[in-house]
């Protein structure tokens, strides 16, 4: 419904609007969403045009799904997959058919500066803000890129959709993760072996606790599952894969005062965000907190980010993304 509003709107400004739809997985579901886009863009009378990115999407996101779940960490496919695969396939097809910008149903917004630089917004409807999945994106691929529905609400685009009558083709959302059906840790067994092999469950400083039942069964700040009775309970603090041990402690071992990041996308002037006064988003739905940023002590470019309040279950594998107000910094990997 986002994409197809989307095209609704940038019509009526005046674009010559196409759509695409990517292949990224070949199930059934993605057979039928195929086809309910397809009728879509005939309703509104739009060319519509597939990409084939399958063996992208396996290689890119698939696979690291799997690869960062054995490494001990929690992956974020969504992040990954924006940049990688989606943005991509649009991107290859805007050029085959000449067009000068792609456009997607995502809330955030695209502002260009006087000197023709982009910037990447949060969207005005803070309840649907999907900036976090979108600060992956390389700088250069904002310039072309139209976000229509940044500035709207939700229940506004649901008006629009009703009005062109589109809303009874749209596909009912999942909220599954796309390439998996059903419970995620039941594909670890299949794909992420060793972590399925029982092992230790250590407290902080060492002392033995228990067996765990293989380590997929298990995320960062769990607290439920884990049969180890006390006077009050234990909770995940990390994984240790290489030693295939999980590590628990009390409530209070769950706060971080700091983290590092790796592999950061900035969006911004990287010389200048160290006298900002910035908040970061830890997970998608996590309240952005108020924080500072120090430059690593090594040559990877890897960002030390300090908070001003302690944060809970801050989970290795997940990005942090760096906001000024409204305006997307960058960000990167939690660093274990």
């Amino acid at each position: 419904m986002d994409s197809a509003v989307a095209a609704i709107l940038l019509r009526k400004q005046g674009f010559q609007v196409q759509t695409l739809f990517v292949r990224m997985t070949g199930s059934s579901r993605e057979r039928a969403a195929q086809e309910s886009a397809a009728r879509i863009s005939e309703k509104l009378g739009l060319p519509f045009h597939t990409q084939d990115m399958q063996e992208t999407f396996q290689r890119e996101v698939v696979d690291y799904f799997f690869k960062t779940y054995e490494s001990g960490m929690t992956p974020n496919p969504c992040v990954i997959c924006n940049p990688l695969v989606k943005l991509k396939a649009a991107l290859e097809v805007a050029e085959r058919l000449e067009a000068d910008h792609i456009a997607t149903g995502h809330y955030a917004r695209i502002r260009i500066n006087s000197q023709g630089q982009p910037f990447l917004l949060s969207a005005v409807d803070a309840s649907k803000d999907q900036s976090y999945f979108l600060h992956q994106t390389a700088r250069d691929s904002l310039k072309r890129l139209v976000l229509p529905l940044g500035g709207l609400l939700k229940e506004t685009v649901r008006m629009i959709a009703e009005e062109y009558e589109i809303e009874g083709l749209v596909q009912e959302e999942s909220q599954d993760i796309c390439f998996l059906s059903g419970d995620y840790k039941m594909h670890l067994k299949q794909y992420a072996k060793d972590m399925e092999k029982p092992g230790p469950i250590k407290t902080s400083d060492g002392k033995l606790k228990g067996m765990h039942r293989g380590l997929s069964r298990y995320t960062i700040g769990q607290r439920r599952g884990l049969g180890i009775p006390d006077k009050t309970p234990y909770y995940v603090v990390r994984m240790e894969p290489s030693a295939n041990t999980l590590v628990i402690g009390k409530k209070e071992e769950l706060f971080q005062e700091s983290c590092r990041v790796k592999k950061v996308n900035w969006l911004v002037d990287p010389s200048r965000v160290f006298s900002y006064a910035v908040r970061v988003k830890l997970r998608s739905r996590h309240k952005p907190v108020r924080a500072r940023l120090e430059p690593g002590h090594d040559e990877s470019g890897e960002l030390i980010i300090h908070f001003e309040a302690p944060q809970r279950a801050v989970t290795p594998g997940q990005f942090a993304v760096l906001y000024k107000e409204a305006l997307v910094l960058g960000g990167g990997v939690i660093c274990r």
